[in-house]
């Protein structure tokens, strides 16, 4: 069947439309301005939006202009700042009698520019309507307040135009109150900060979005949008307009080149895109930086600008409930000559605020009596700082700043937002020149949410949120009497990326050099220099080492060398997982950092470290047996619960292992060699198996044949750890289902466990051939994105039984598998095994020996095994 044929205005549009958008692309790769290319393609939408009108116009009405209608552009079609592949936003403006006319013209204008190719958003109002929706919804209003003449009568949209403004002003504190509220909820939707590592252009902070917001905001004000009529009005500053014109030139910019690479709209800049641009635009990094981070440097530079100033005109121009300044006056004590604190702020009088805001001993100072008694500092007090300290020149510190510094970073209140404070008015870097560096510093990975300093500045802040933590790592904190050490040692404790050596090594140094130009006493530095030293020791050794073996918390405990070191070193550690991001801090973390300090602190308390776990370990043993008791319990339960270590006995609930001991002591009685046990997890919201396994003389290849009956069923592995009791092998496996989200029904689960007990008790059954499937719950991003190396590292000095290979790669869909291949194709014997995946990286540790029991000493074997496990890691997993 034929459809209606496109008419003549449709036909000419498409081929404007696309002729117009090569001609922006042209201009675009030739180096103009996003404004100019933004200006080319609003030109564009005008002409092919009028062309549609004035056909209609011809056809209904005789090439007459009805009477009663306007053609309004908004949004950004009115901002003229449209992207290539924008929508237009339109609306007719009609009075009541002109309404038919108006719906016949409505109808060709959203079939037609439709079947031209453009996205329409369109409306048809009264002037009264269009007013009232404005008043209640505050993204009506936004959009209308960048309303621009396009066709019709003049007149009509005059009137409304000025009925909008008038009203406006009129509302213009609920207004902006509710112009600001929805942004929070945007920005917490789509980022509330600027440095995400794959930022929206136009919604998360510091996007245009936020300059958007100065312009809404200066129209409810002062009935004004553009940028420059504000800066005339007094209303922006000379600086503040400065940054947001060259950041907007940047932004456009860049989103005109989102569009063009995906030709169609597009306002997420994903890693693969940054790494694409940065080369495109010519970036050549610099020592230890790449060519992508360099790029993301400039751009969160660009979004920081915008954040701040678009913040300070937000708080500049919203009214506050005179009751509670008139309280706040009342009940405030006076501090020295020139400070006043009320209830809730601080702030400096005004006869003495000018002369106060230029002089960085007495800021500092400020700052540390307002964190002192956790008050906030009122608006325009700090606005004065701002002003001021952007005039400063910079200069190193003097004693007396250092001084009122370091009394700042002795207390928690509000330390992290004072110190990105101090952040923003480029304070910080002078106090520790190493903070310029980090600046917007990229994280190239999936793992840190967050820029260098932004992370750095989150860490003090998650320190400072155990002070009012009820758990027992609030109670270190609170422990500390001297803070300082902590706090700054968080917020240094990265500054040594961006180097090509060792990040904790580099950052070593700075940390010397931050303590000597502080001024802090030798064995503070020292303190200071291991700390930043040591901060990964915890992790690498809680999520990566078989805490039951004594000899890995001997050799931790060495590292640390004291009990108020190890809570230093535990809060920093903790407070730097919380700061990666979202997710990254899980309750099996917690529970292995824990742990491990319970240990460590109990060798420094007795020096017997067995001793103790003997004790926990057969207190646990006997609450076990007495579920054992209740039940009809074969001998070989009782025995395998003889063999079953520590760190079991602590994971598991005394009568869930019971169940479990039965079940298994049950089927190997029984004579069967296989068992897998299931169960849902809910904190990670995973599927937890449990594989048991008599090995008997097959030692080697167990592992692999586990991990390949996941991967046949497309199944990803979070987290694994497995061990050996006697000649019984009992692995644990938390794993994503990408079929089933949820918890998996029945039918699934049975399919899993029948294939994990075929492959174990067929040994010389090949392995299913596996699913392609990409990563659970991810997209799946280029490889080129992958800019980190794969490290294989041997370390045959904390074991004398086992050698500890440790690995770092991106993760791929089959890798553990392939690993566990490997390792088998090469006869190890793999003893014990900590297995960690966080979205695009695994860590993963195997305690491995050669068949007869020795270590992997010699440096051949070491490269063979290493090579070998590169090439699996280098596999593509689609080949």
């Amino acid at each position: 069947m034929v459809g209606p044929s496109l008419s003549e205005v449709v036909l000419r549009g498409r081929d404007r439309l696309k002729q117009g958008r090569e001609q922006c692309r042209r201009q675009h790769a030739a180096g103009s301005r996003g404004t100019q290319v933004s200006t080319l393609v609003s030109d564009l939408y005008d002409d092919l939006v009028l062309e549609v009108w004035n056909q209609a116009c011809l056809e209904h009405f005789g090439g007459e202009t009805p009477a009663g209608i306007a053609l309004v552009a908004h949004g950004g079609f009115g901002r003229r700042d449209l992207a290539p592949y924008s929508d237009a936003d339109l609306m007719l403006i009609v009075r009541g009698r002109s309404t038919a006319a108006a719906e016949k013209i409505a109808q060709a204008l959203t079939r037609d520019l439709v079947d031209i190719g453009l996205e329409v958003g369109f409306a048809m109002r009264t002037p009264r309507e269009a007013c009232a929706l404005s008043w209640s919804d505050p993204v009506i209003f936004t959009s209308l307040t960048e309303s621009r003449f396009l066709a019709g009568s003049y007149h009509v949209f005059k009137r409304f135009f000025r009925s909008l403004r008038h009203g406006a002003l009129r509302r213009s504190g609920a207004l902006i109150r509710d112009l600001i509220e929805a942004r929070r909820e945007e920005r917490n939707k789509w980022g509330d900060t600027n440095y995400l590592l794959s930022p929206n252009l136009k919604k998360s902070r510091g996007g245009l979005r936020d300059i958007q917001m100065i312009r809404w905001i200066g129209f409810a004000r002062y009935g004004e949008v553009d940028l420059e009529r504000l800066l005339k009005l007094g209303a922006l500053s000379d600086e503040d307009y400065r940054m947001i014109r060259k950041a907007y030139e940047f932004l456009i910019r860049l989103r005109n080149e989102l569009h063009f690479r995906a030709n169609r709209a597009r306002d997420v800049l994903d890693r693969p895109t940054q790494m694409a641009i940065a080369q495109d635009w010519g970036y050549q990094g610099k020592q230890g930086v790449l060519p992508v981070e360099q790029f993301m440097q400039e751009f969160f530079d660009v979004t920081r600008d915008v954040r701040y100033a678009a913040r300070f005109f937000a708080d500049d121009n919203r009214r506050r409930p005179i009751i509670g300044r008139l309280v706040e006056w009342a009940r405030s004590t006076r501090i020295g000559d020139d400070i006043l604190m009320g209830p809730t702020h601080i702030w400096v009088h005004a006869s003495h605020l000018d002369q106060f805001a230029t002089s960085l001993p007495r800021v500092l100072r400020f700052m540390s009596l307002a964190n002192h008694h956790s008050l906030r500092i009122g608006h325009h007090t700090w606005q004065t700082i701002r002003t001021a300290m952007q005039e400063r020149p910079p200069t190193p510190p003097d004693a007396e700043s250092i001084g009122a510094f370091l009394s700042l970073l002795s207390r928690g209140g509000r330390l992290g937002p004072l110190l990105g404070r101090l952040h923003e008015l480029r304070i910080l870097e002078q106090l520790i020149p190493e903070f310029k560096r980090a600046r917007g510093l990229l994280q190239f990975n999936a793992y840190h949410k967050y820029t260098v300093d932004a992370h750095c500045i989150r860490a003090v802040e998650a320190a400072t949120d155990f002070a009012d933590d009820p758990s027992a790592m609030g109670r270190r904190y609170r422990r500390l009497k001297d803070k300082t050490l902590l706090h700054l040692a968080l917020l240094i404790h990265d500054l040594g990326k961006g180097y090509e050596e060792d990040h904790s090594i580099v950052g070593a140094r700075i940390a010397r050099n931050v303590g000597e130009r502080l001024d802090l006493d030798p064995n503070s530095i020292e303190i200071l220099e291991w700390l930043i030293l040591k901060h990964l020791a915890v992790n690498t050794v809680a999520f990566r080492h078989d805490l039951n073996d004594p000899e890995i918390v001997l050799s931790f405990a060495k590292e640390v060398g004291s009990i108020r070191r190890l809570e230093l070193l535990i809060v920093h550690s903790v407070a730097d997982l919380a700061a990666v991001g979202p997710g990254v801090l899980t309750d099996w973390k917690m529970k292995l950092i824990e742990d491990l300090y319970l240990r460590t602190r109990q060798y420094f308390e007795t020096g017997d470290l067995q001793a103790d776990q003997e004790e926990i370990g057969d207190e646990i043993r006997q609450q076990v047996l007495a579920h054992l008791h209740e039940q009809p319990a074969e001998a070989s339960s009782r025995k395998l619960l003889q063999q079953v270590p520590l760190s079991m006995l602590l994971r598991e609930k005394p009568e869930e292992l019971a169940e479990q001991l039965i079940e298994v002591g049950n089927a190997l009685d029984a004579g069967e060699q296989s068992l897998c046990v299931h169960q849902y997890d809910p904190i990670p919201s995973a599927m937890r198996y449990v594989v048991i396994h008599r090995q008997g003389n097959r030692r080697v290849g167990i592992f692999a044949r586990v991990t390949g009956a996941f991967m046949s069923c497309g199944i990803s592995i979070l987290r694994a750890e497995i061990v050996t009791l006697d000649d019984i092998v009992w692995d644990e496996f938390w794993v994503l289902d990408p079929d089933y989200p949820d918890q998996p029904p029945p039918e699934r689960i049975k399919k899993v466990t029948e294939r994990v007990k075929y492959l174990l008790d067929t040994p010389d059954a090949p392995l299913p051939a596996s699913r392609k499937t990409w990563s659970v719950g991810q997209s799946r991003e280029s490889e080129a994105v992958y800019v980190l190396p794969t490290k294989v590292d041997f370390d045959n000095e904390t074991l004398d039984r086992f050698t500890i290979v440790s690995l770092f790669a991106y993760d791929q869909s089959g890798l553990l598998h392939r690993i566990a291949s490997a390792l088998s194709e090469l006869n190890l014997v793999l003893h014990f095994a900590k297995i960690d995946t966080h979205l695009d990286q695994v860590a993963d540790v195997f305690y491995v020996t050669e068949e007869d029991g020795r270590q992997l000493e010699d440096d051949q074997r070491q490269e063979q095994v290493r090579r070998a496990l590169l090439d699996v890691v280098s596999v593509d997993d689609d080949d």
